[in-house]
């Protein structure tokens, strides 16, 4: 199975993990990918959101417990 999400890595998760990746990508660019998708009134939903996404990352430091952390603002495919 493949469970995808920011907090799919959680503590809670673990255990349970063949093989876990942490997709890391700079704040600016997340929040511009989100605002090119749903538009500029999403802002304050985006920020938000990356609000409680910053949080997870400082509790659960999820780069630290996966087996591969990828950059998600580099073009691995060319």
């Amino acid at each position: 199975m493949l469970l995808e999400g920011v907090t799919a890595s959680r503590e809670a998760f673990r255990r349970y993990h063949a093989y876990s990746i942490w997709v890391e990508t700079r704040r600016e660019v997340r929040l511009r990918r989100g605002l090119e998708r749903d538009g500029e009134g999403a802002l304050p939903e985006w920020e938000r959101w990356m609000a409680a996404e910053d949080a997870y990352v400082e509790r659960e430091r999820p780069a630290v417990h996966v087996d591969l952390v990828l950059p998600g603002d580099t073009d691995l495919w060319s």
